[in-house]
């Protein structure tokens, strides 16, 4: 003893000295120091009085076998162990505190400190949960490095002896050894591993306390099944930066999926309103946007929507957050809103929420409009703004679809304001004045009420109606007078269409029309257009072809009239510059060969006579000279020329 020996081999000396109760200075810390400690056994009674007041004399790491040793024979000595517990409890807490840890550490730290009370207690115990004792022969390694796949960095911890102290949370966590030279070895290192303490009771109670150490928080969400109870440790693990973003984003996916499963069930909302909806976006962002709505949190869902879109989402969900958003903003415009208002829509979703949204910001496409007003008035909606709207986009894009006459017509009966109803008849009578569109018979009425009511109206609008009446087969005295008046305006304007040969033979011989046959093309109002043409009389003579430009009778419709006999015909063609280009039409032929009716000219007369002569008719061609020239003298007669210029 005076040779101060604390090798094991003598073990058996100090052990014969304390059976027999000898008296010796620092006879037990020499027991104490040369003992096994790889097992604990059960300690002399002297040893355990003596050190029940001299615990100090023995170095931490004696002192933690003895403890562990007197709480492993507990059952057999509860006496000593009431002796030693106090002691044994402040000892565990203060060597927690400094960290230190082995396989008698650990059994202190298993028997006291197990159930923390608070959150300081509960998160020192979590720093040496899972510790395992891992022991392997090789002499050159030096540290033991533990590689856990779900997390971000690798521990790495020191050997002693062969002897290491990792933690493990999974059992699929990669061991590696490192010698002093920074090479590593797997396979070819053999090694024992034992489990240091059993955490299964304390964490959920650590976890309970908030405690956020990562090995914890993994090796629980690794071993439990995700529920309503332990929601809040799956959220705590995905916020941690301990974790790899693979393994996050998996944590993350089974949330979700928890959520969409019980998305009725249960109340969520707490553990919602706390995600990184970025996050759990980038993992399933229409899982995450049918929870969200269907939780009604709506707000948090739009943003989702507007960062991420919305591709793929059950279009029933989203009509359920666009109506529900529209009505948290009390209608005011939303770009983002109004444009998924839009798609929605146009996937066949929508309610009178959404369709009074579109209605009151939508100026988009013009098929879109027309089919939100359709489905507004499917719903009996208040639809005179929107028709409004339509009107004046038809007109702004010179768009002449029939479906704008529809809108026309439900916007006069809500009464609509007469310069919108006038500026549209102005569009529609040009487009089929000018671009030769047919009118419907709503259009042809509400033309005639505008000239009937001497309407503000573009002079387009008469032309067309003009036009339109010209088809009438049989005319009242009305329609009559209605025509002779818009002939006037007509003449007075020296315009001259080609429709007027469908005029009846009286309107047209008041302006000595009715012996004109008129050709007509429609083109670009800024284009030249040069007719060229000749006349075959019918007499076998080589055609001579002519040459006319053409003047622009009204927006790019160029006219020339003809007289025209009974069997002449007309070869014509029309060549157009425009733009720096030219092009022509395919030659046309048009003939005088239809006499019917009543002469009231002496042109219809000739034309007749002529008709007559051809089909061999003398008798007829002999009485229609004879009328000729007795109408010749008969004007002779009663009209004389008193003055020349």
């Amino acid at each position: 003893m005076k040779g101060n020996p604390r090798k094991t081999e003598y073990f058996r000396w100090f052990s014969l000295a304390v059976e027999h109760g000898l008296r010796l200075t620092r006879l037990y810390e020499y027991y104490v120091e040369t003992m096994d400690t790889s097992r604990r056994i059960e300690l002399p009674k002297a040893l355990l009085m003596y050190f029940t007041y001299n615990s100090d004399s023995l170095g931490d790491s004696k002192r933690a076998f003895i403890y562990s040793c007197i709480i492993a024979n507990k059952e057999k000595e509860p006496a000593a162990y009431q002796r030693y517990m106090s002691g044994m409890r402040d000892f565990a807490r203060k060597k927690l505190a400094e960290g230190k840890m082995n396989e008698s550490y650990a059994v202190l730290y298993q028997e006291f400190l197990m159930e923390p009370r608070t959150k300081e207690a509960a998160d020192s115990i979590s720093q040496k949960m899972f510790t395992h004792r891992l022991y392997f022969d090789d002499k050159k390694v030096r540290y033991v490095i533990v590689r856990h796949s779900q997390m971000e960095s690798e521990e790495t911890y020191t050997c002693v002896q062969g002897v290491a102290y990792p933690r493990i949370y999974t059992e699929d966590a990669a061991i590696l050894f490192q010698d002093d030279k920074q090479r590593r070895y797997s396979a070819t290192v053999d090694y024992s591993l034992k489990k240091t303490m059993d955490e299964d009771g304390a964490v959920r109670k650590v976890l309970a306390l908030g405690v956020d150490e990562p090995g914890v928080l993994l090796h629980y969400c690794e071993s439990h099944e995700l529920d309503k109870d332990n929601l809040d440790i799956f959220q705590r693990l995905v916020k941690s930066d301990a974790f790899c973003m693979e393994y996050k984003q998996k944590v993350r996916r089974r949330i979700l999926d928890y959520y969409a499963e019980h998305v009725f069930g249960e109340d969520l909302d707490q553990y919602l309103k706390q995600m990184d909806y970025r996050e759990y976006a980038r993992v399933d962002r229409q899982k995450l946007l049918v929870v969200l709505i269907s939780r009604g949190l709506f707000s948090q869902a739009q943003a989702i929507v507007e960062e991420f879109g919305y591709e793929g989402v059950d279009m029933r969900s989203l009509l359920k957050l666009v109506s529900r958003m529209i009505v948290r903003c009390d209608m005011l415009e939303d770009e983002e809103l109004l444009a998924l208002a839009s798609d929605v829509y146009r996937n066949g979703f929508y309610d009178e929420v959404i369709l009074t949204y579109l209605m009151k910001y939508r100026f988009g496409p013009v098929d879109e409009m027309f089919s939100i007003w359709k489905s507004a008035v499917g719903f009996e909606m208040d639809t005179y703004d929107l028709e409004e709207k339509i009107l004046q986009l038809l007109m702004f894009t010179t768009d002449y679809r029939k479906e704008g006459e529809h809108v026309l017509e439900s916007y006069i009966r809500h009464s609509g304001r007469e310069w919108i109803v006038s500026g549209y008849l102005t569009h529609v009578s040009y487009g089929i004045f000018v671009k030769e569109y047919t009118m419907s018979p709503f259009v042809k009425n509400c033309l005639l009420n505008a000239y009937m009511q001497k309407w503000m109206v573009n002079e387009v609008c008469y032309l067309a109606l003009f036009k339109e009446l010209s088809r009438e087969k049989s005319r009242k005295e009305a329609l009559l007078s209605i025509e002779k008046e818009l002939l006037k305006m007509c003449m007075d304007k020296e315009m001259v269409f080609s429709f007027f040969h469908r005029l009846p033979p009286e309107i047209l011989s008041l302006y000595q029309m009715d012996d004109k046959t008129c050709v007509e093309y429609h083109t670009s109002p800024e284009a030249k257009v040069t007719l060229v043409y000749a006349l075959d009389t019918g007499l076998g003579r080589a055609l001579e072809y002519k040459t006319e430009p053409l003047k622009n009778v009204y927006e790019g419709i160029f006219t020339k009239p003809f007289t025209m006999f009974y069997g002449e015909t007309l070869h014509y063609y029309f060549s157009e510059e425009c733009n720096g280009q030219t092009k022509r039409t395919p030659e046309r032929v048009l003939g005088m060969s239809k006499v019917e009716g009543t002469p009231f000219s002496k042109y219809q007369m000739i034309n007749q006579i002529l008709s007559a002569r051809k089909l061999d008719k003398h008798h007829e061609v002999k009485q229609g000279l004879k009328q000729y020239f007795r109408q010749e003298q008969y004007v002779k007669e009663m009209f004389v020329i008193t003055e020349e210029d």
